[in-house]
């Protein structure tokens, strides 16, 4: 998949947004222009990336909860060669 320079810029204005990267916003904003991109089309991509940053992040929160919670102890199997005391 091959994208254009118009495309690309787009997608580093809508990046620099949603990660607040305010000199990567500069240079992507100056490219944007540079381009010939309507100042009215990169507005709108600013105020959809500002939109779905607003969105809640609850499924972010329960994933990144879920894989930070300690992982449950596998049931133990005792055998002859088991060393542990809980025969």
């Amino acid at each position: 998949m091959s994208l254009d320079q118009r495309a690309i810029v787009l997608t580093q204005i809508s990046a620099a947004v949603a990660c607040n990267a305010l000199a990567a916003l500069r240079l992507a904003v100056t490219e944007a222009l540079t381009l010939g991109l309507k100042p009215e089309e990169i507005r709108e991509v600013v105020d959809l990336a500002k939109a779905i940053q607003q969105q809640p992040i609850s499924h972010v929160t329960h994933l990144v909860d879920q894989l930070m919670r300690e992982p449950k102890k596998a049931s133990h199997e005792h055998s002859a060669h088991c060393a542990c005391d809980n025969h």
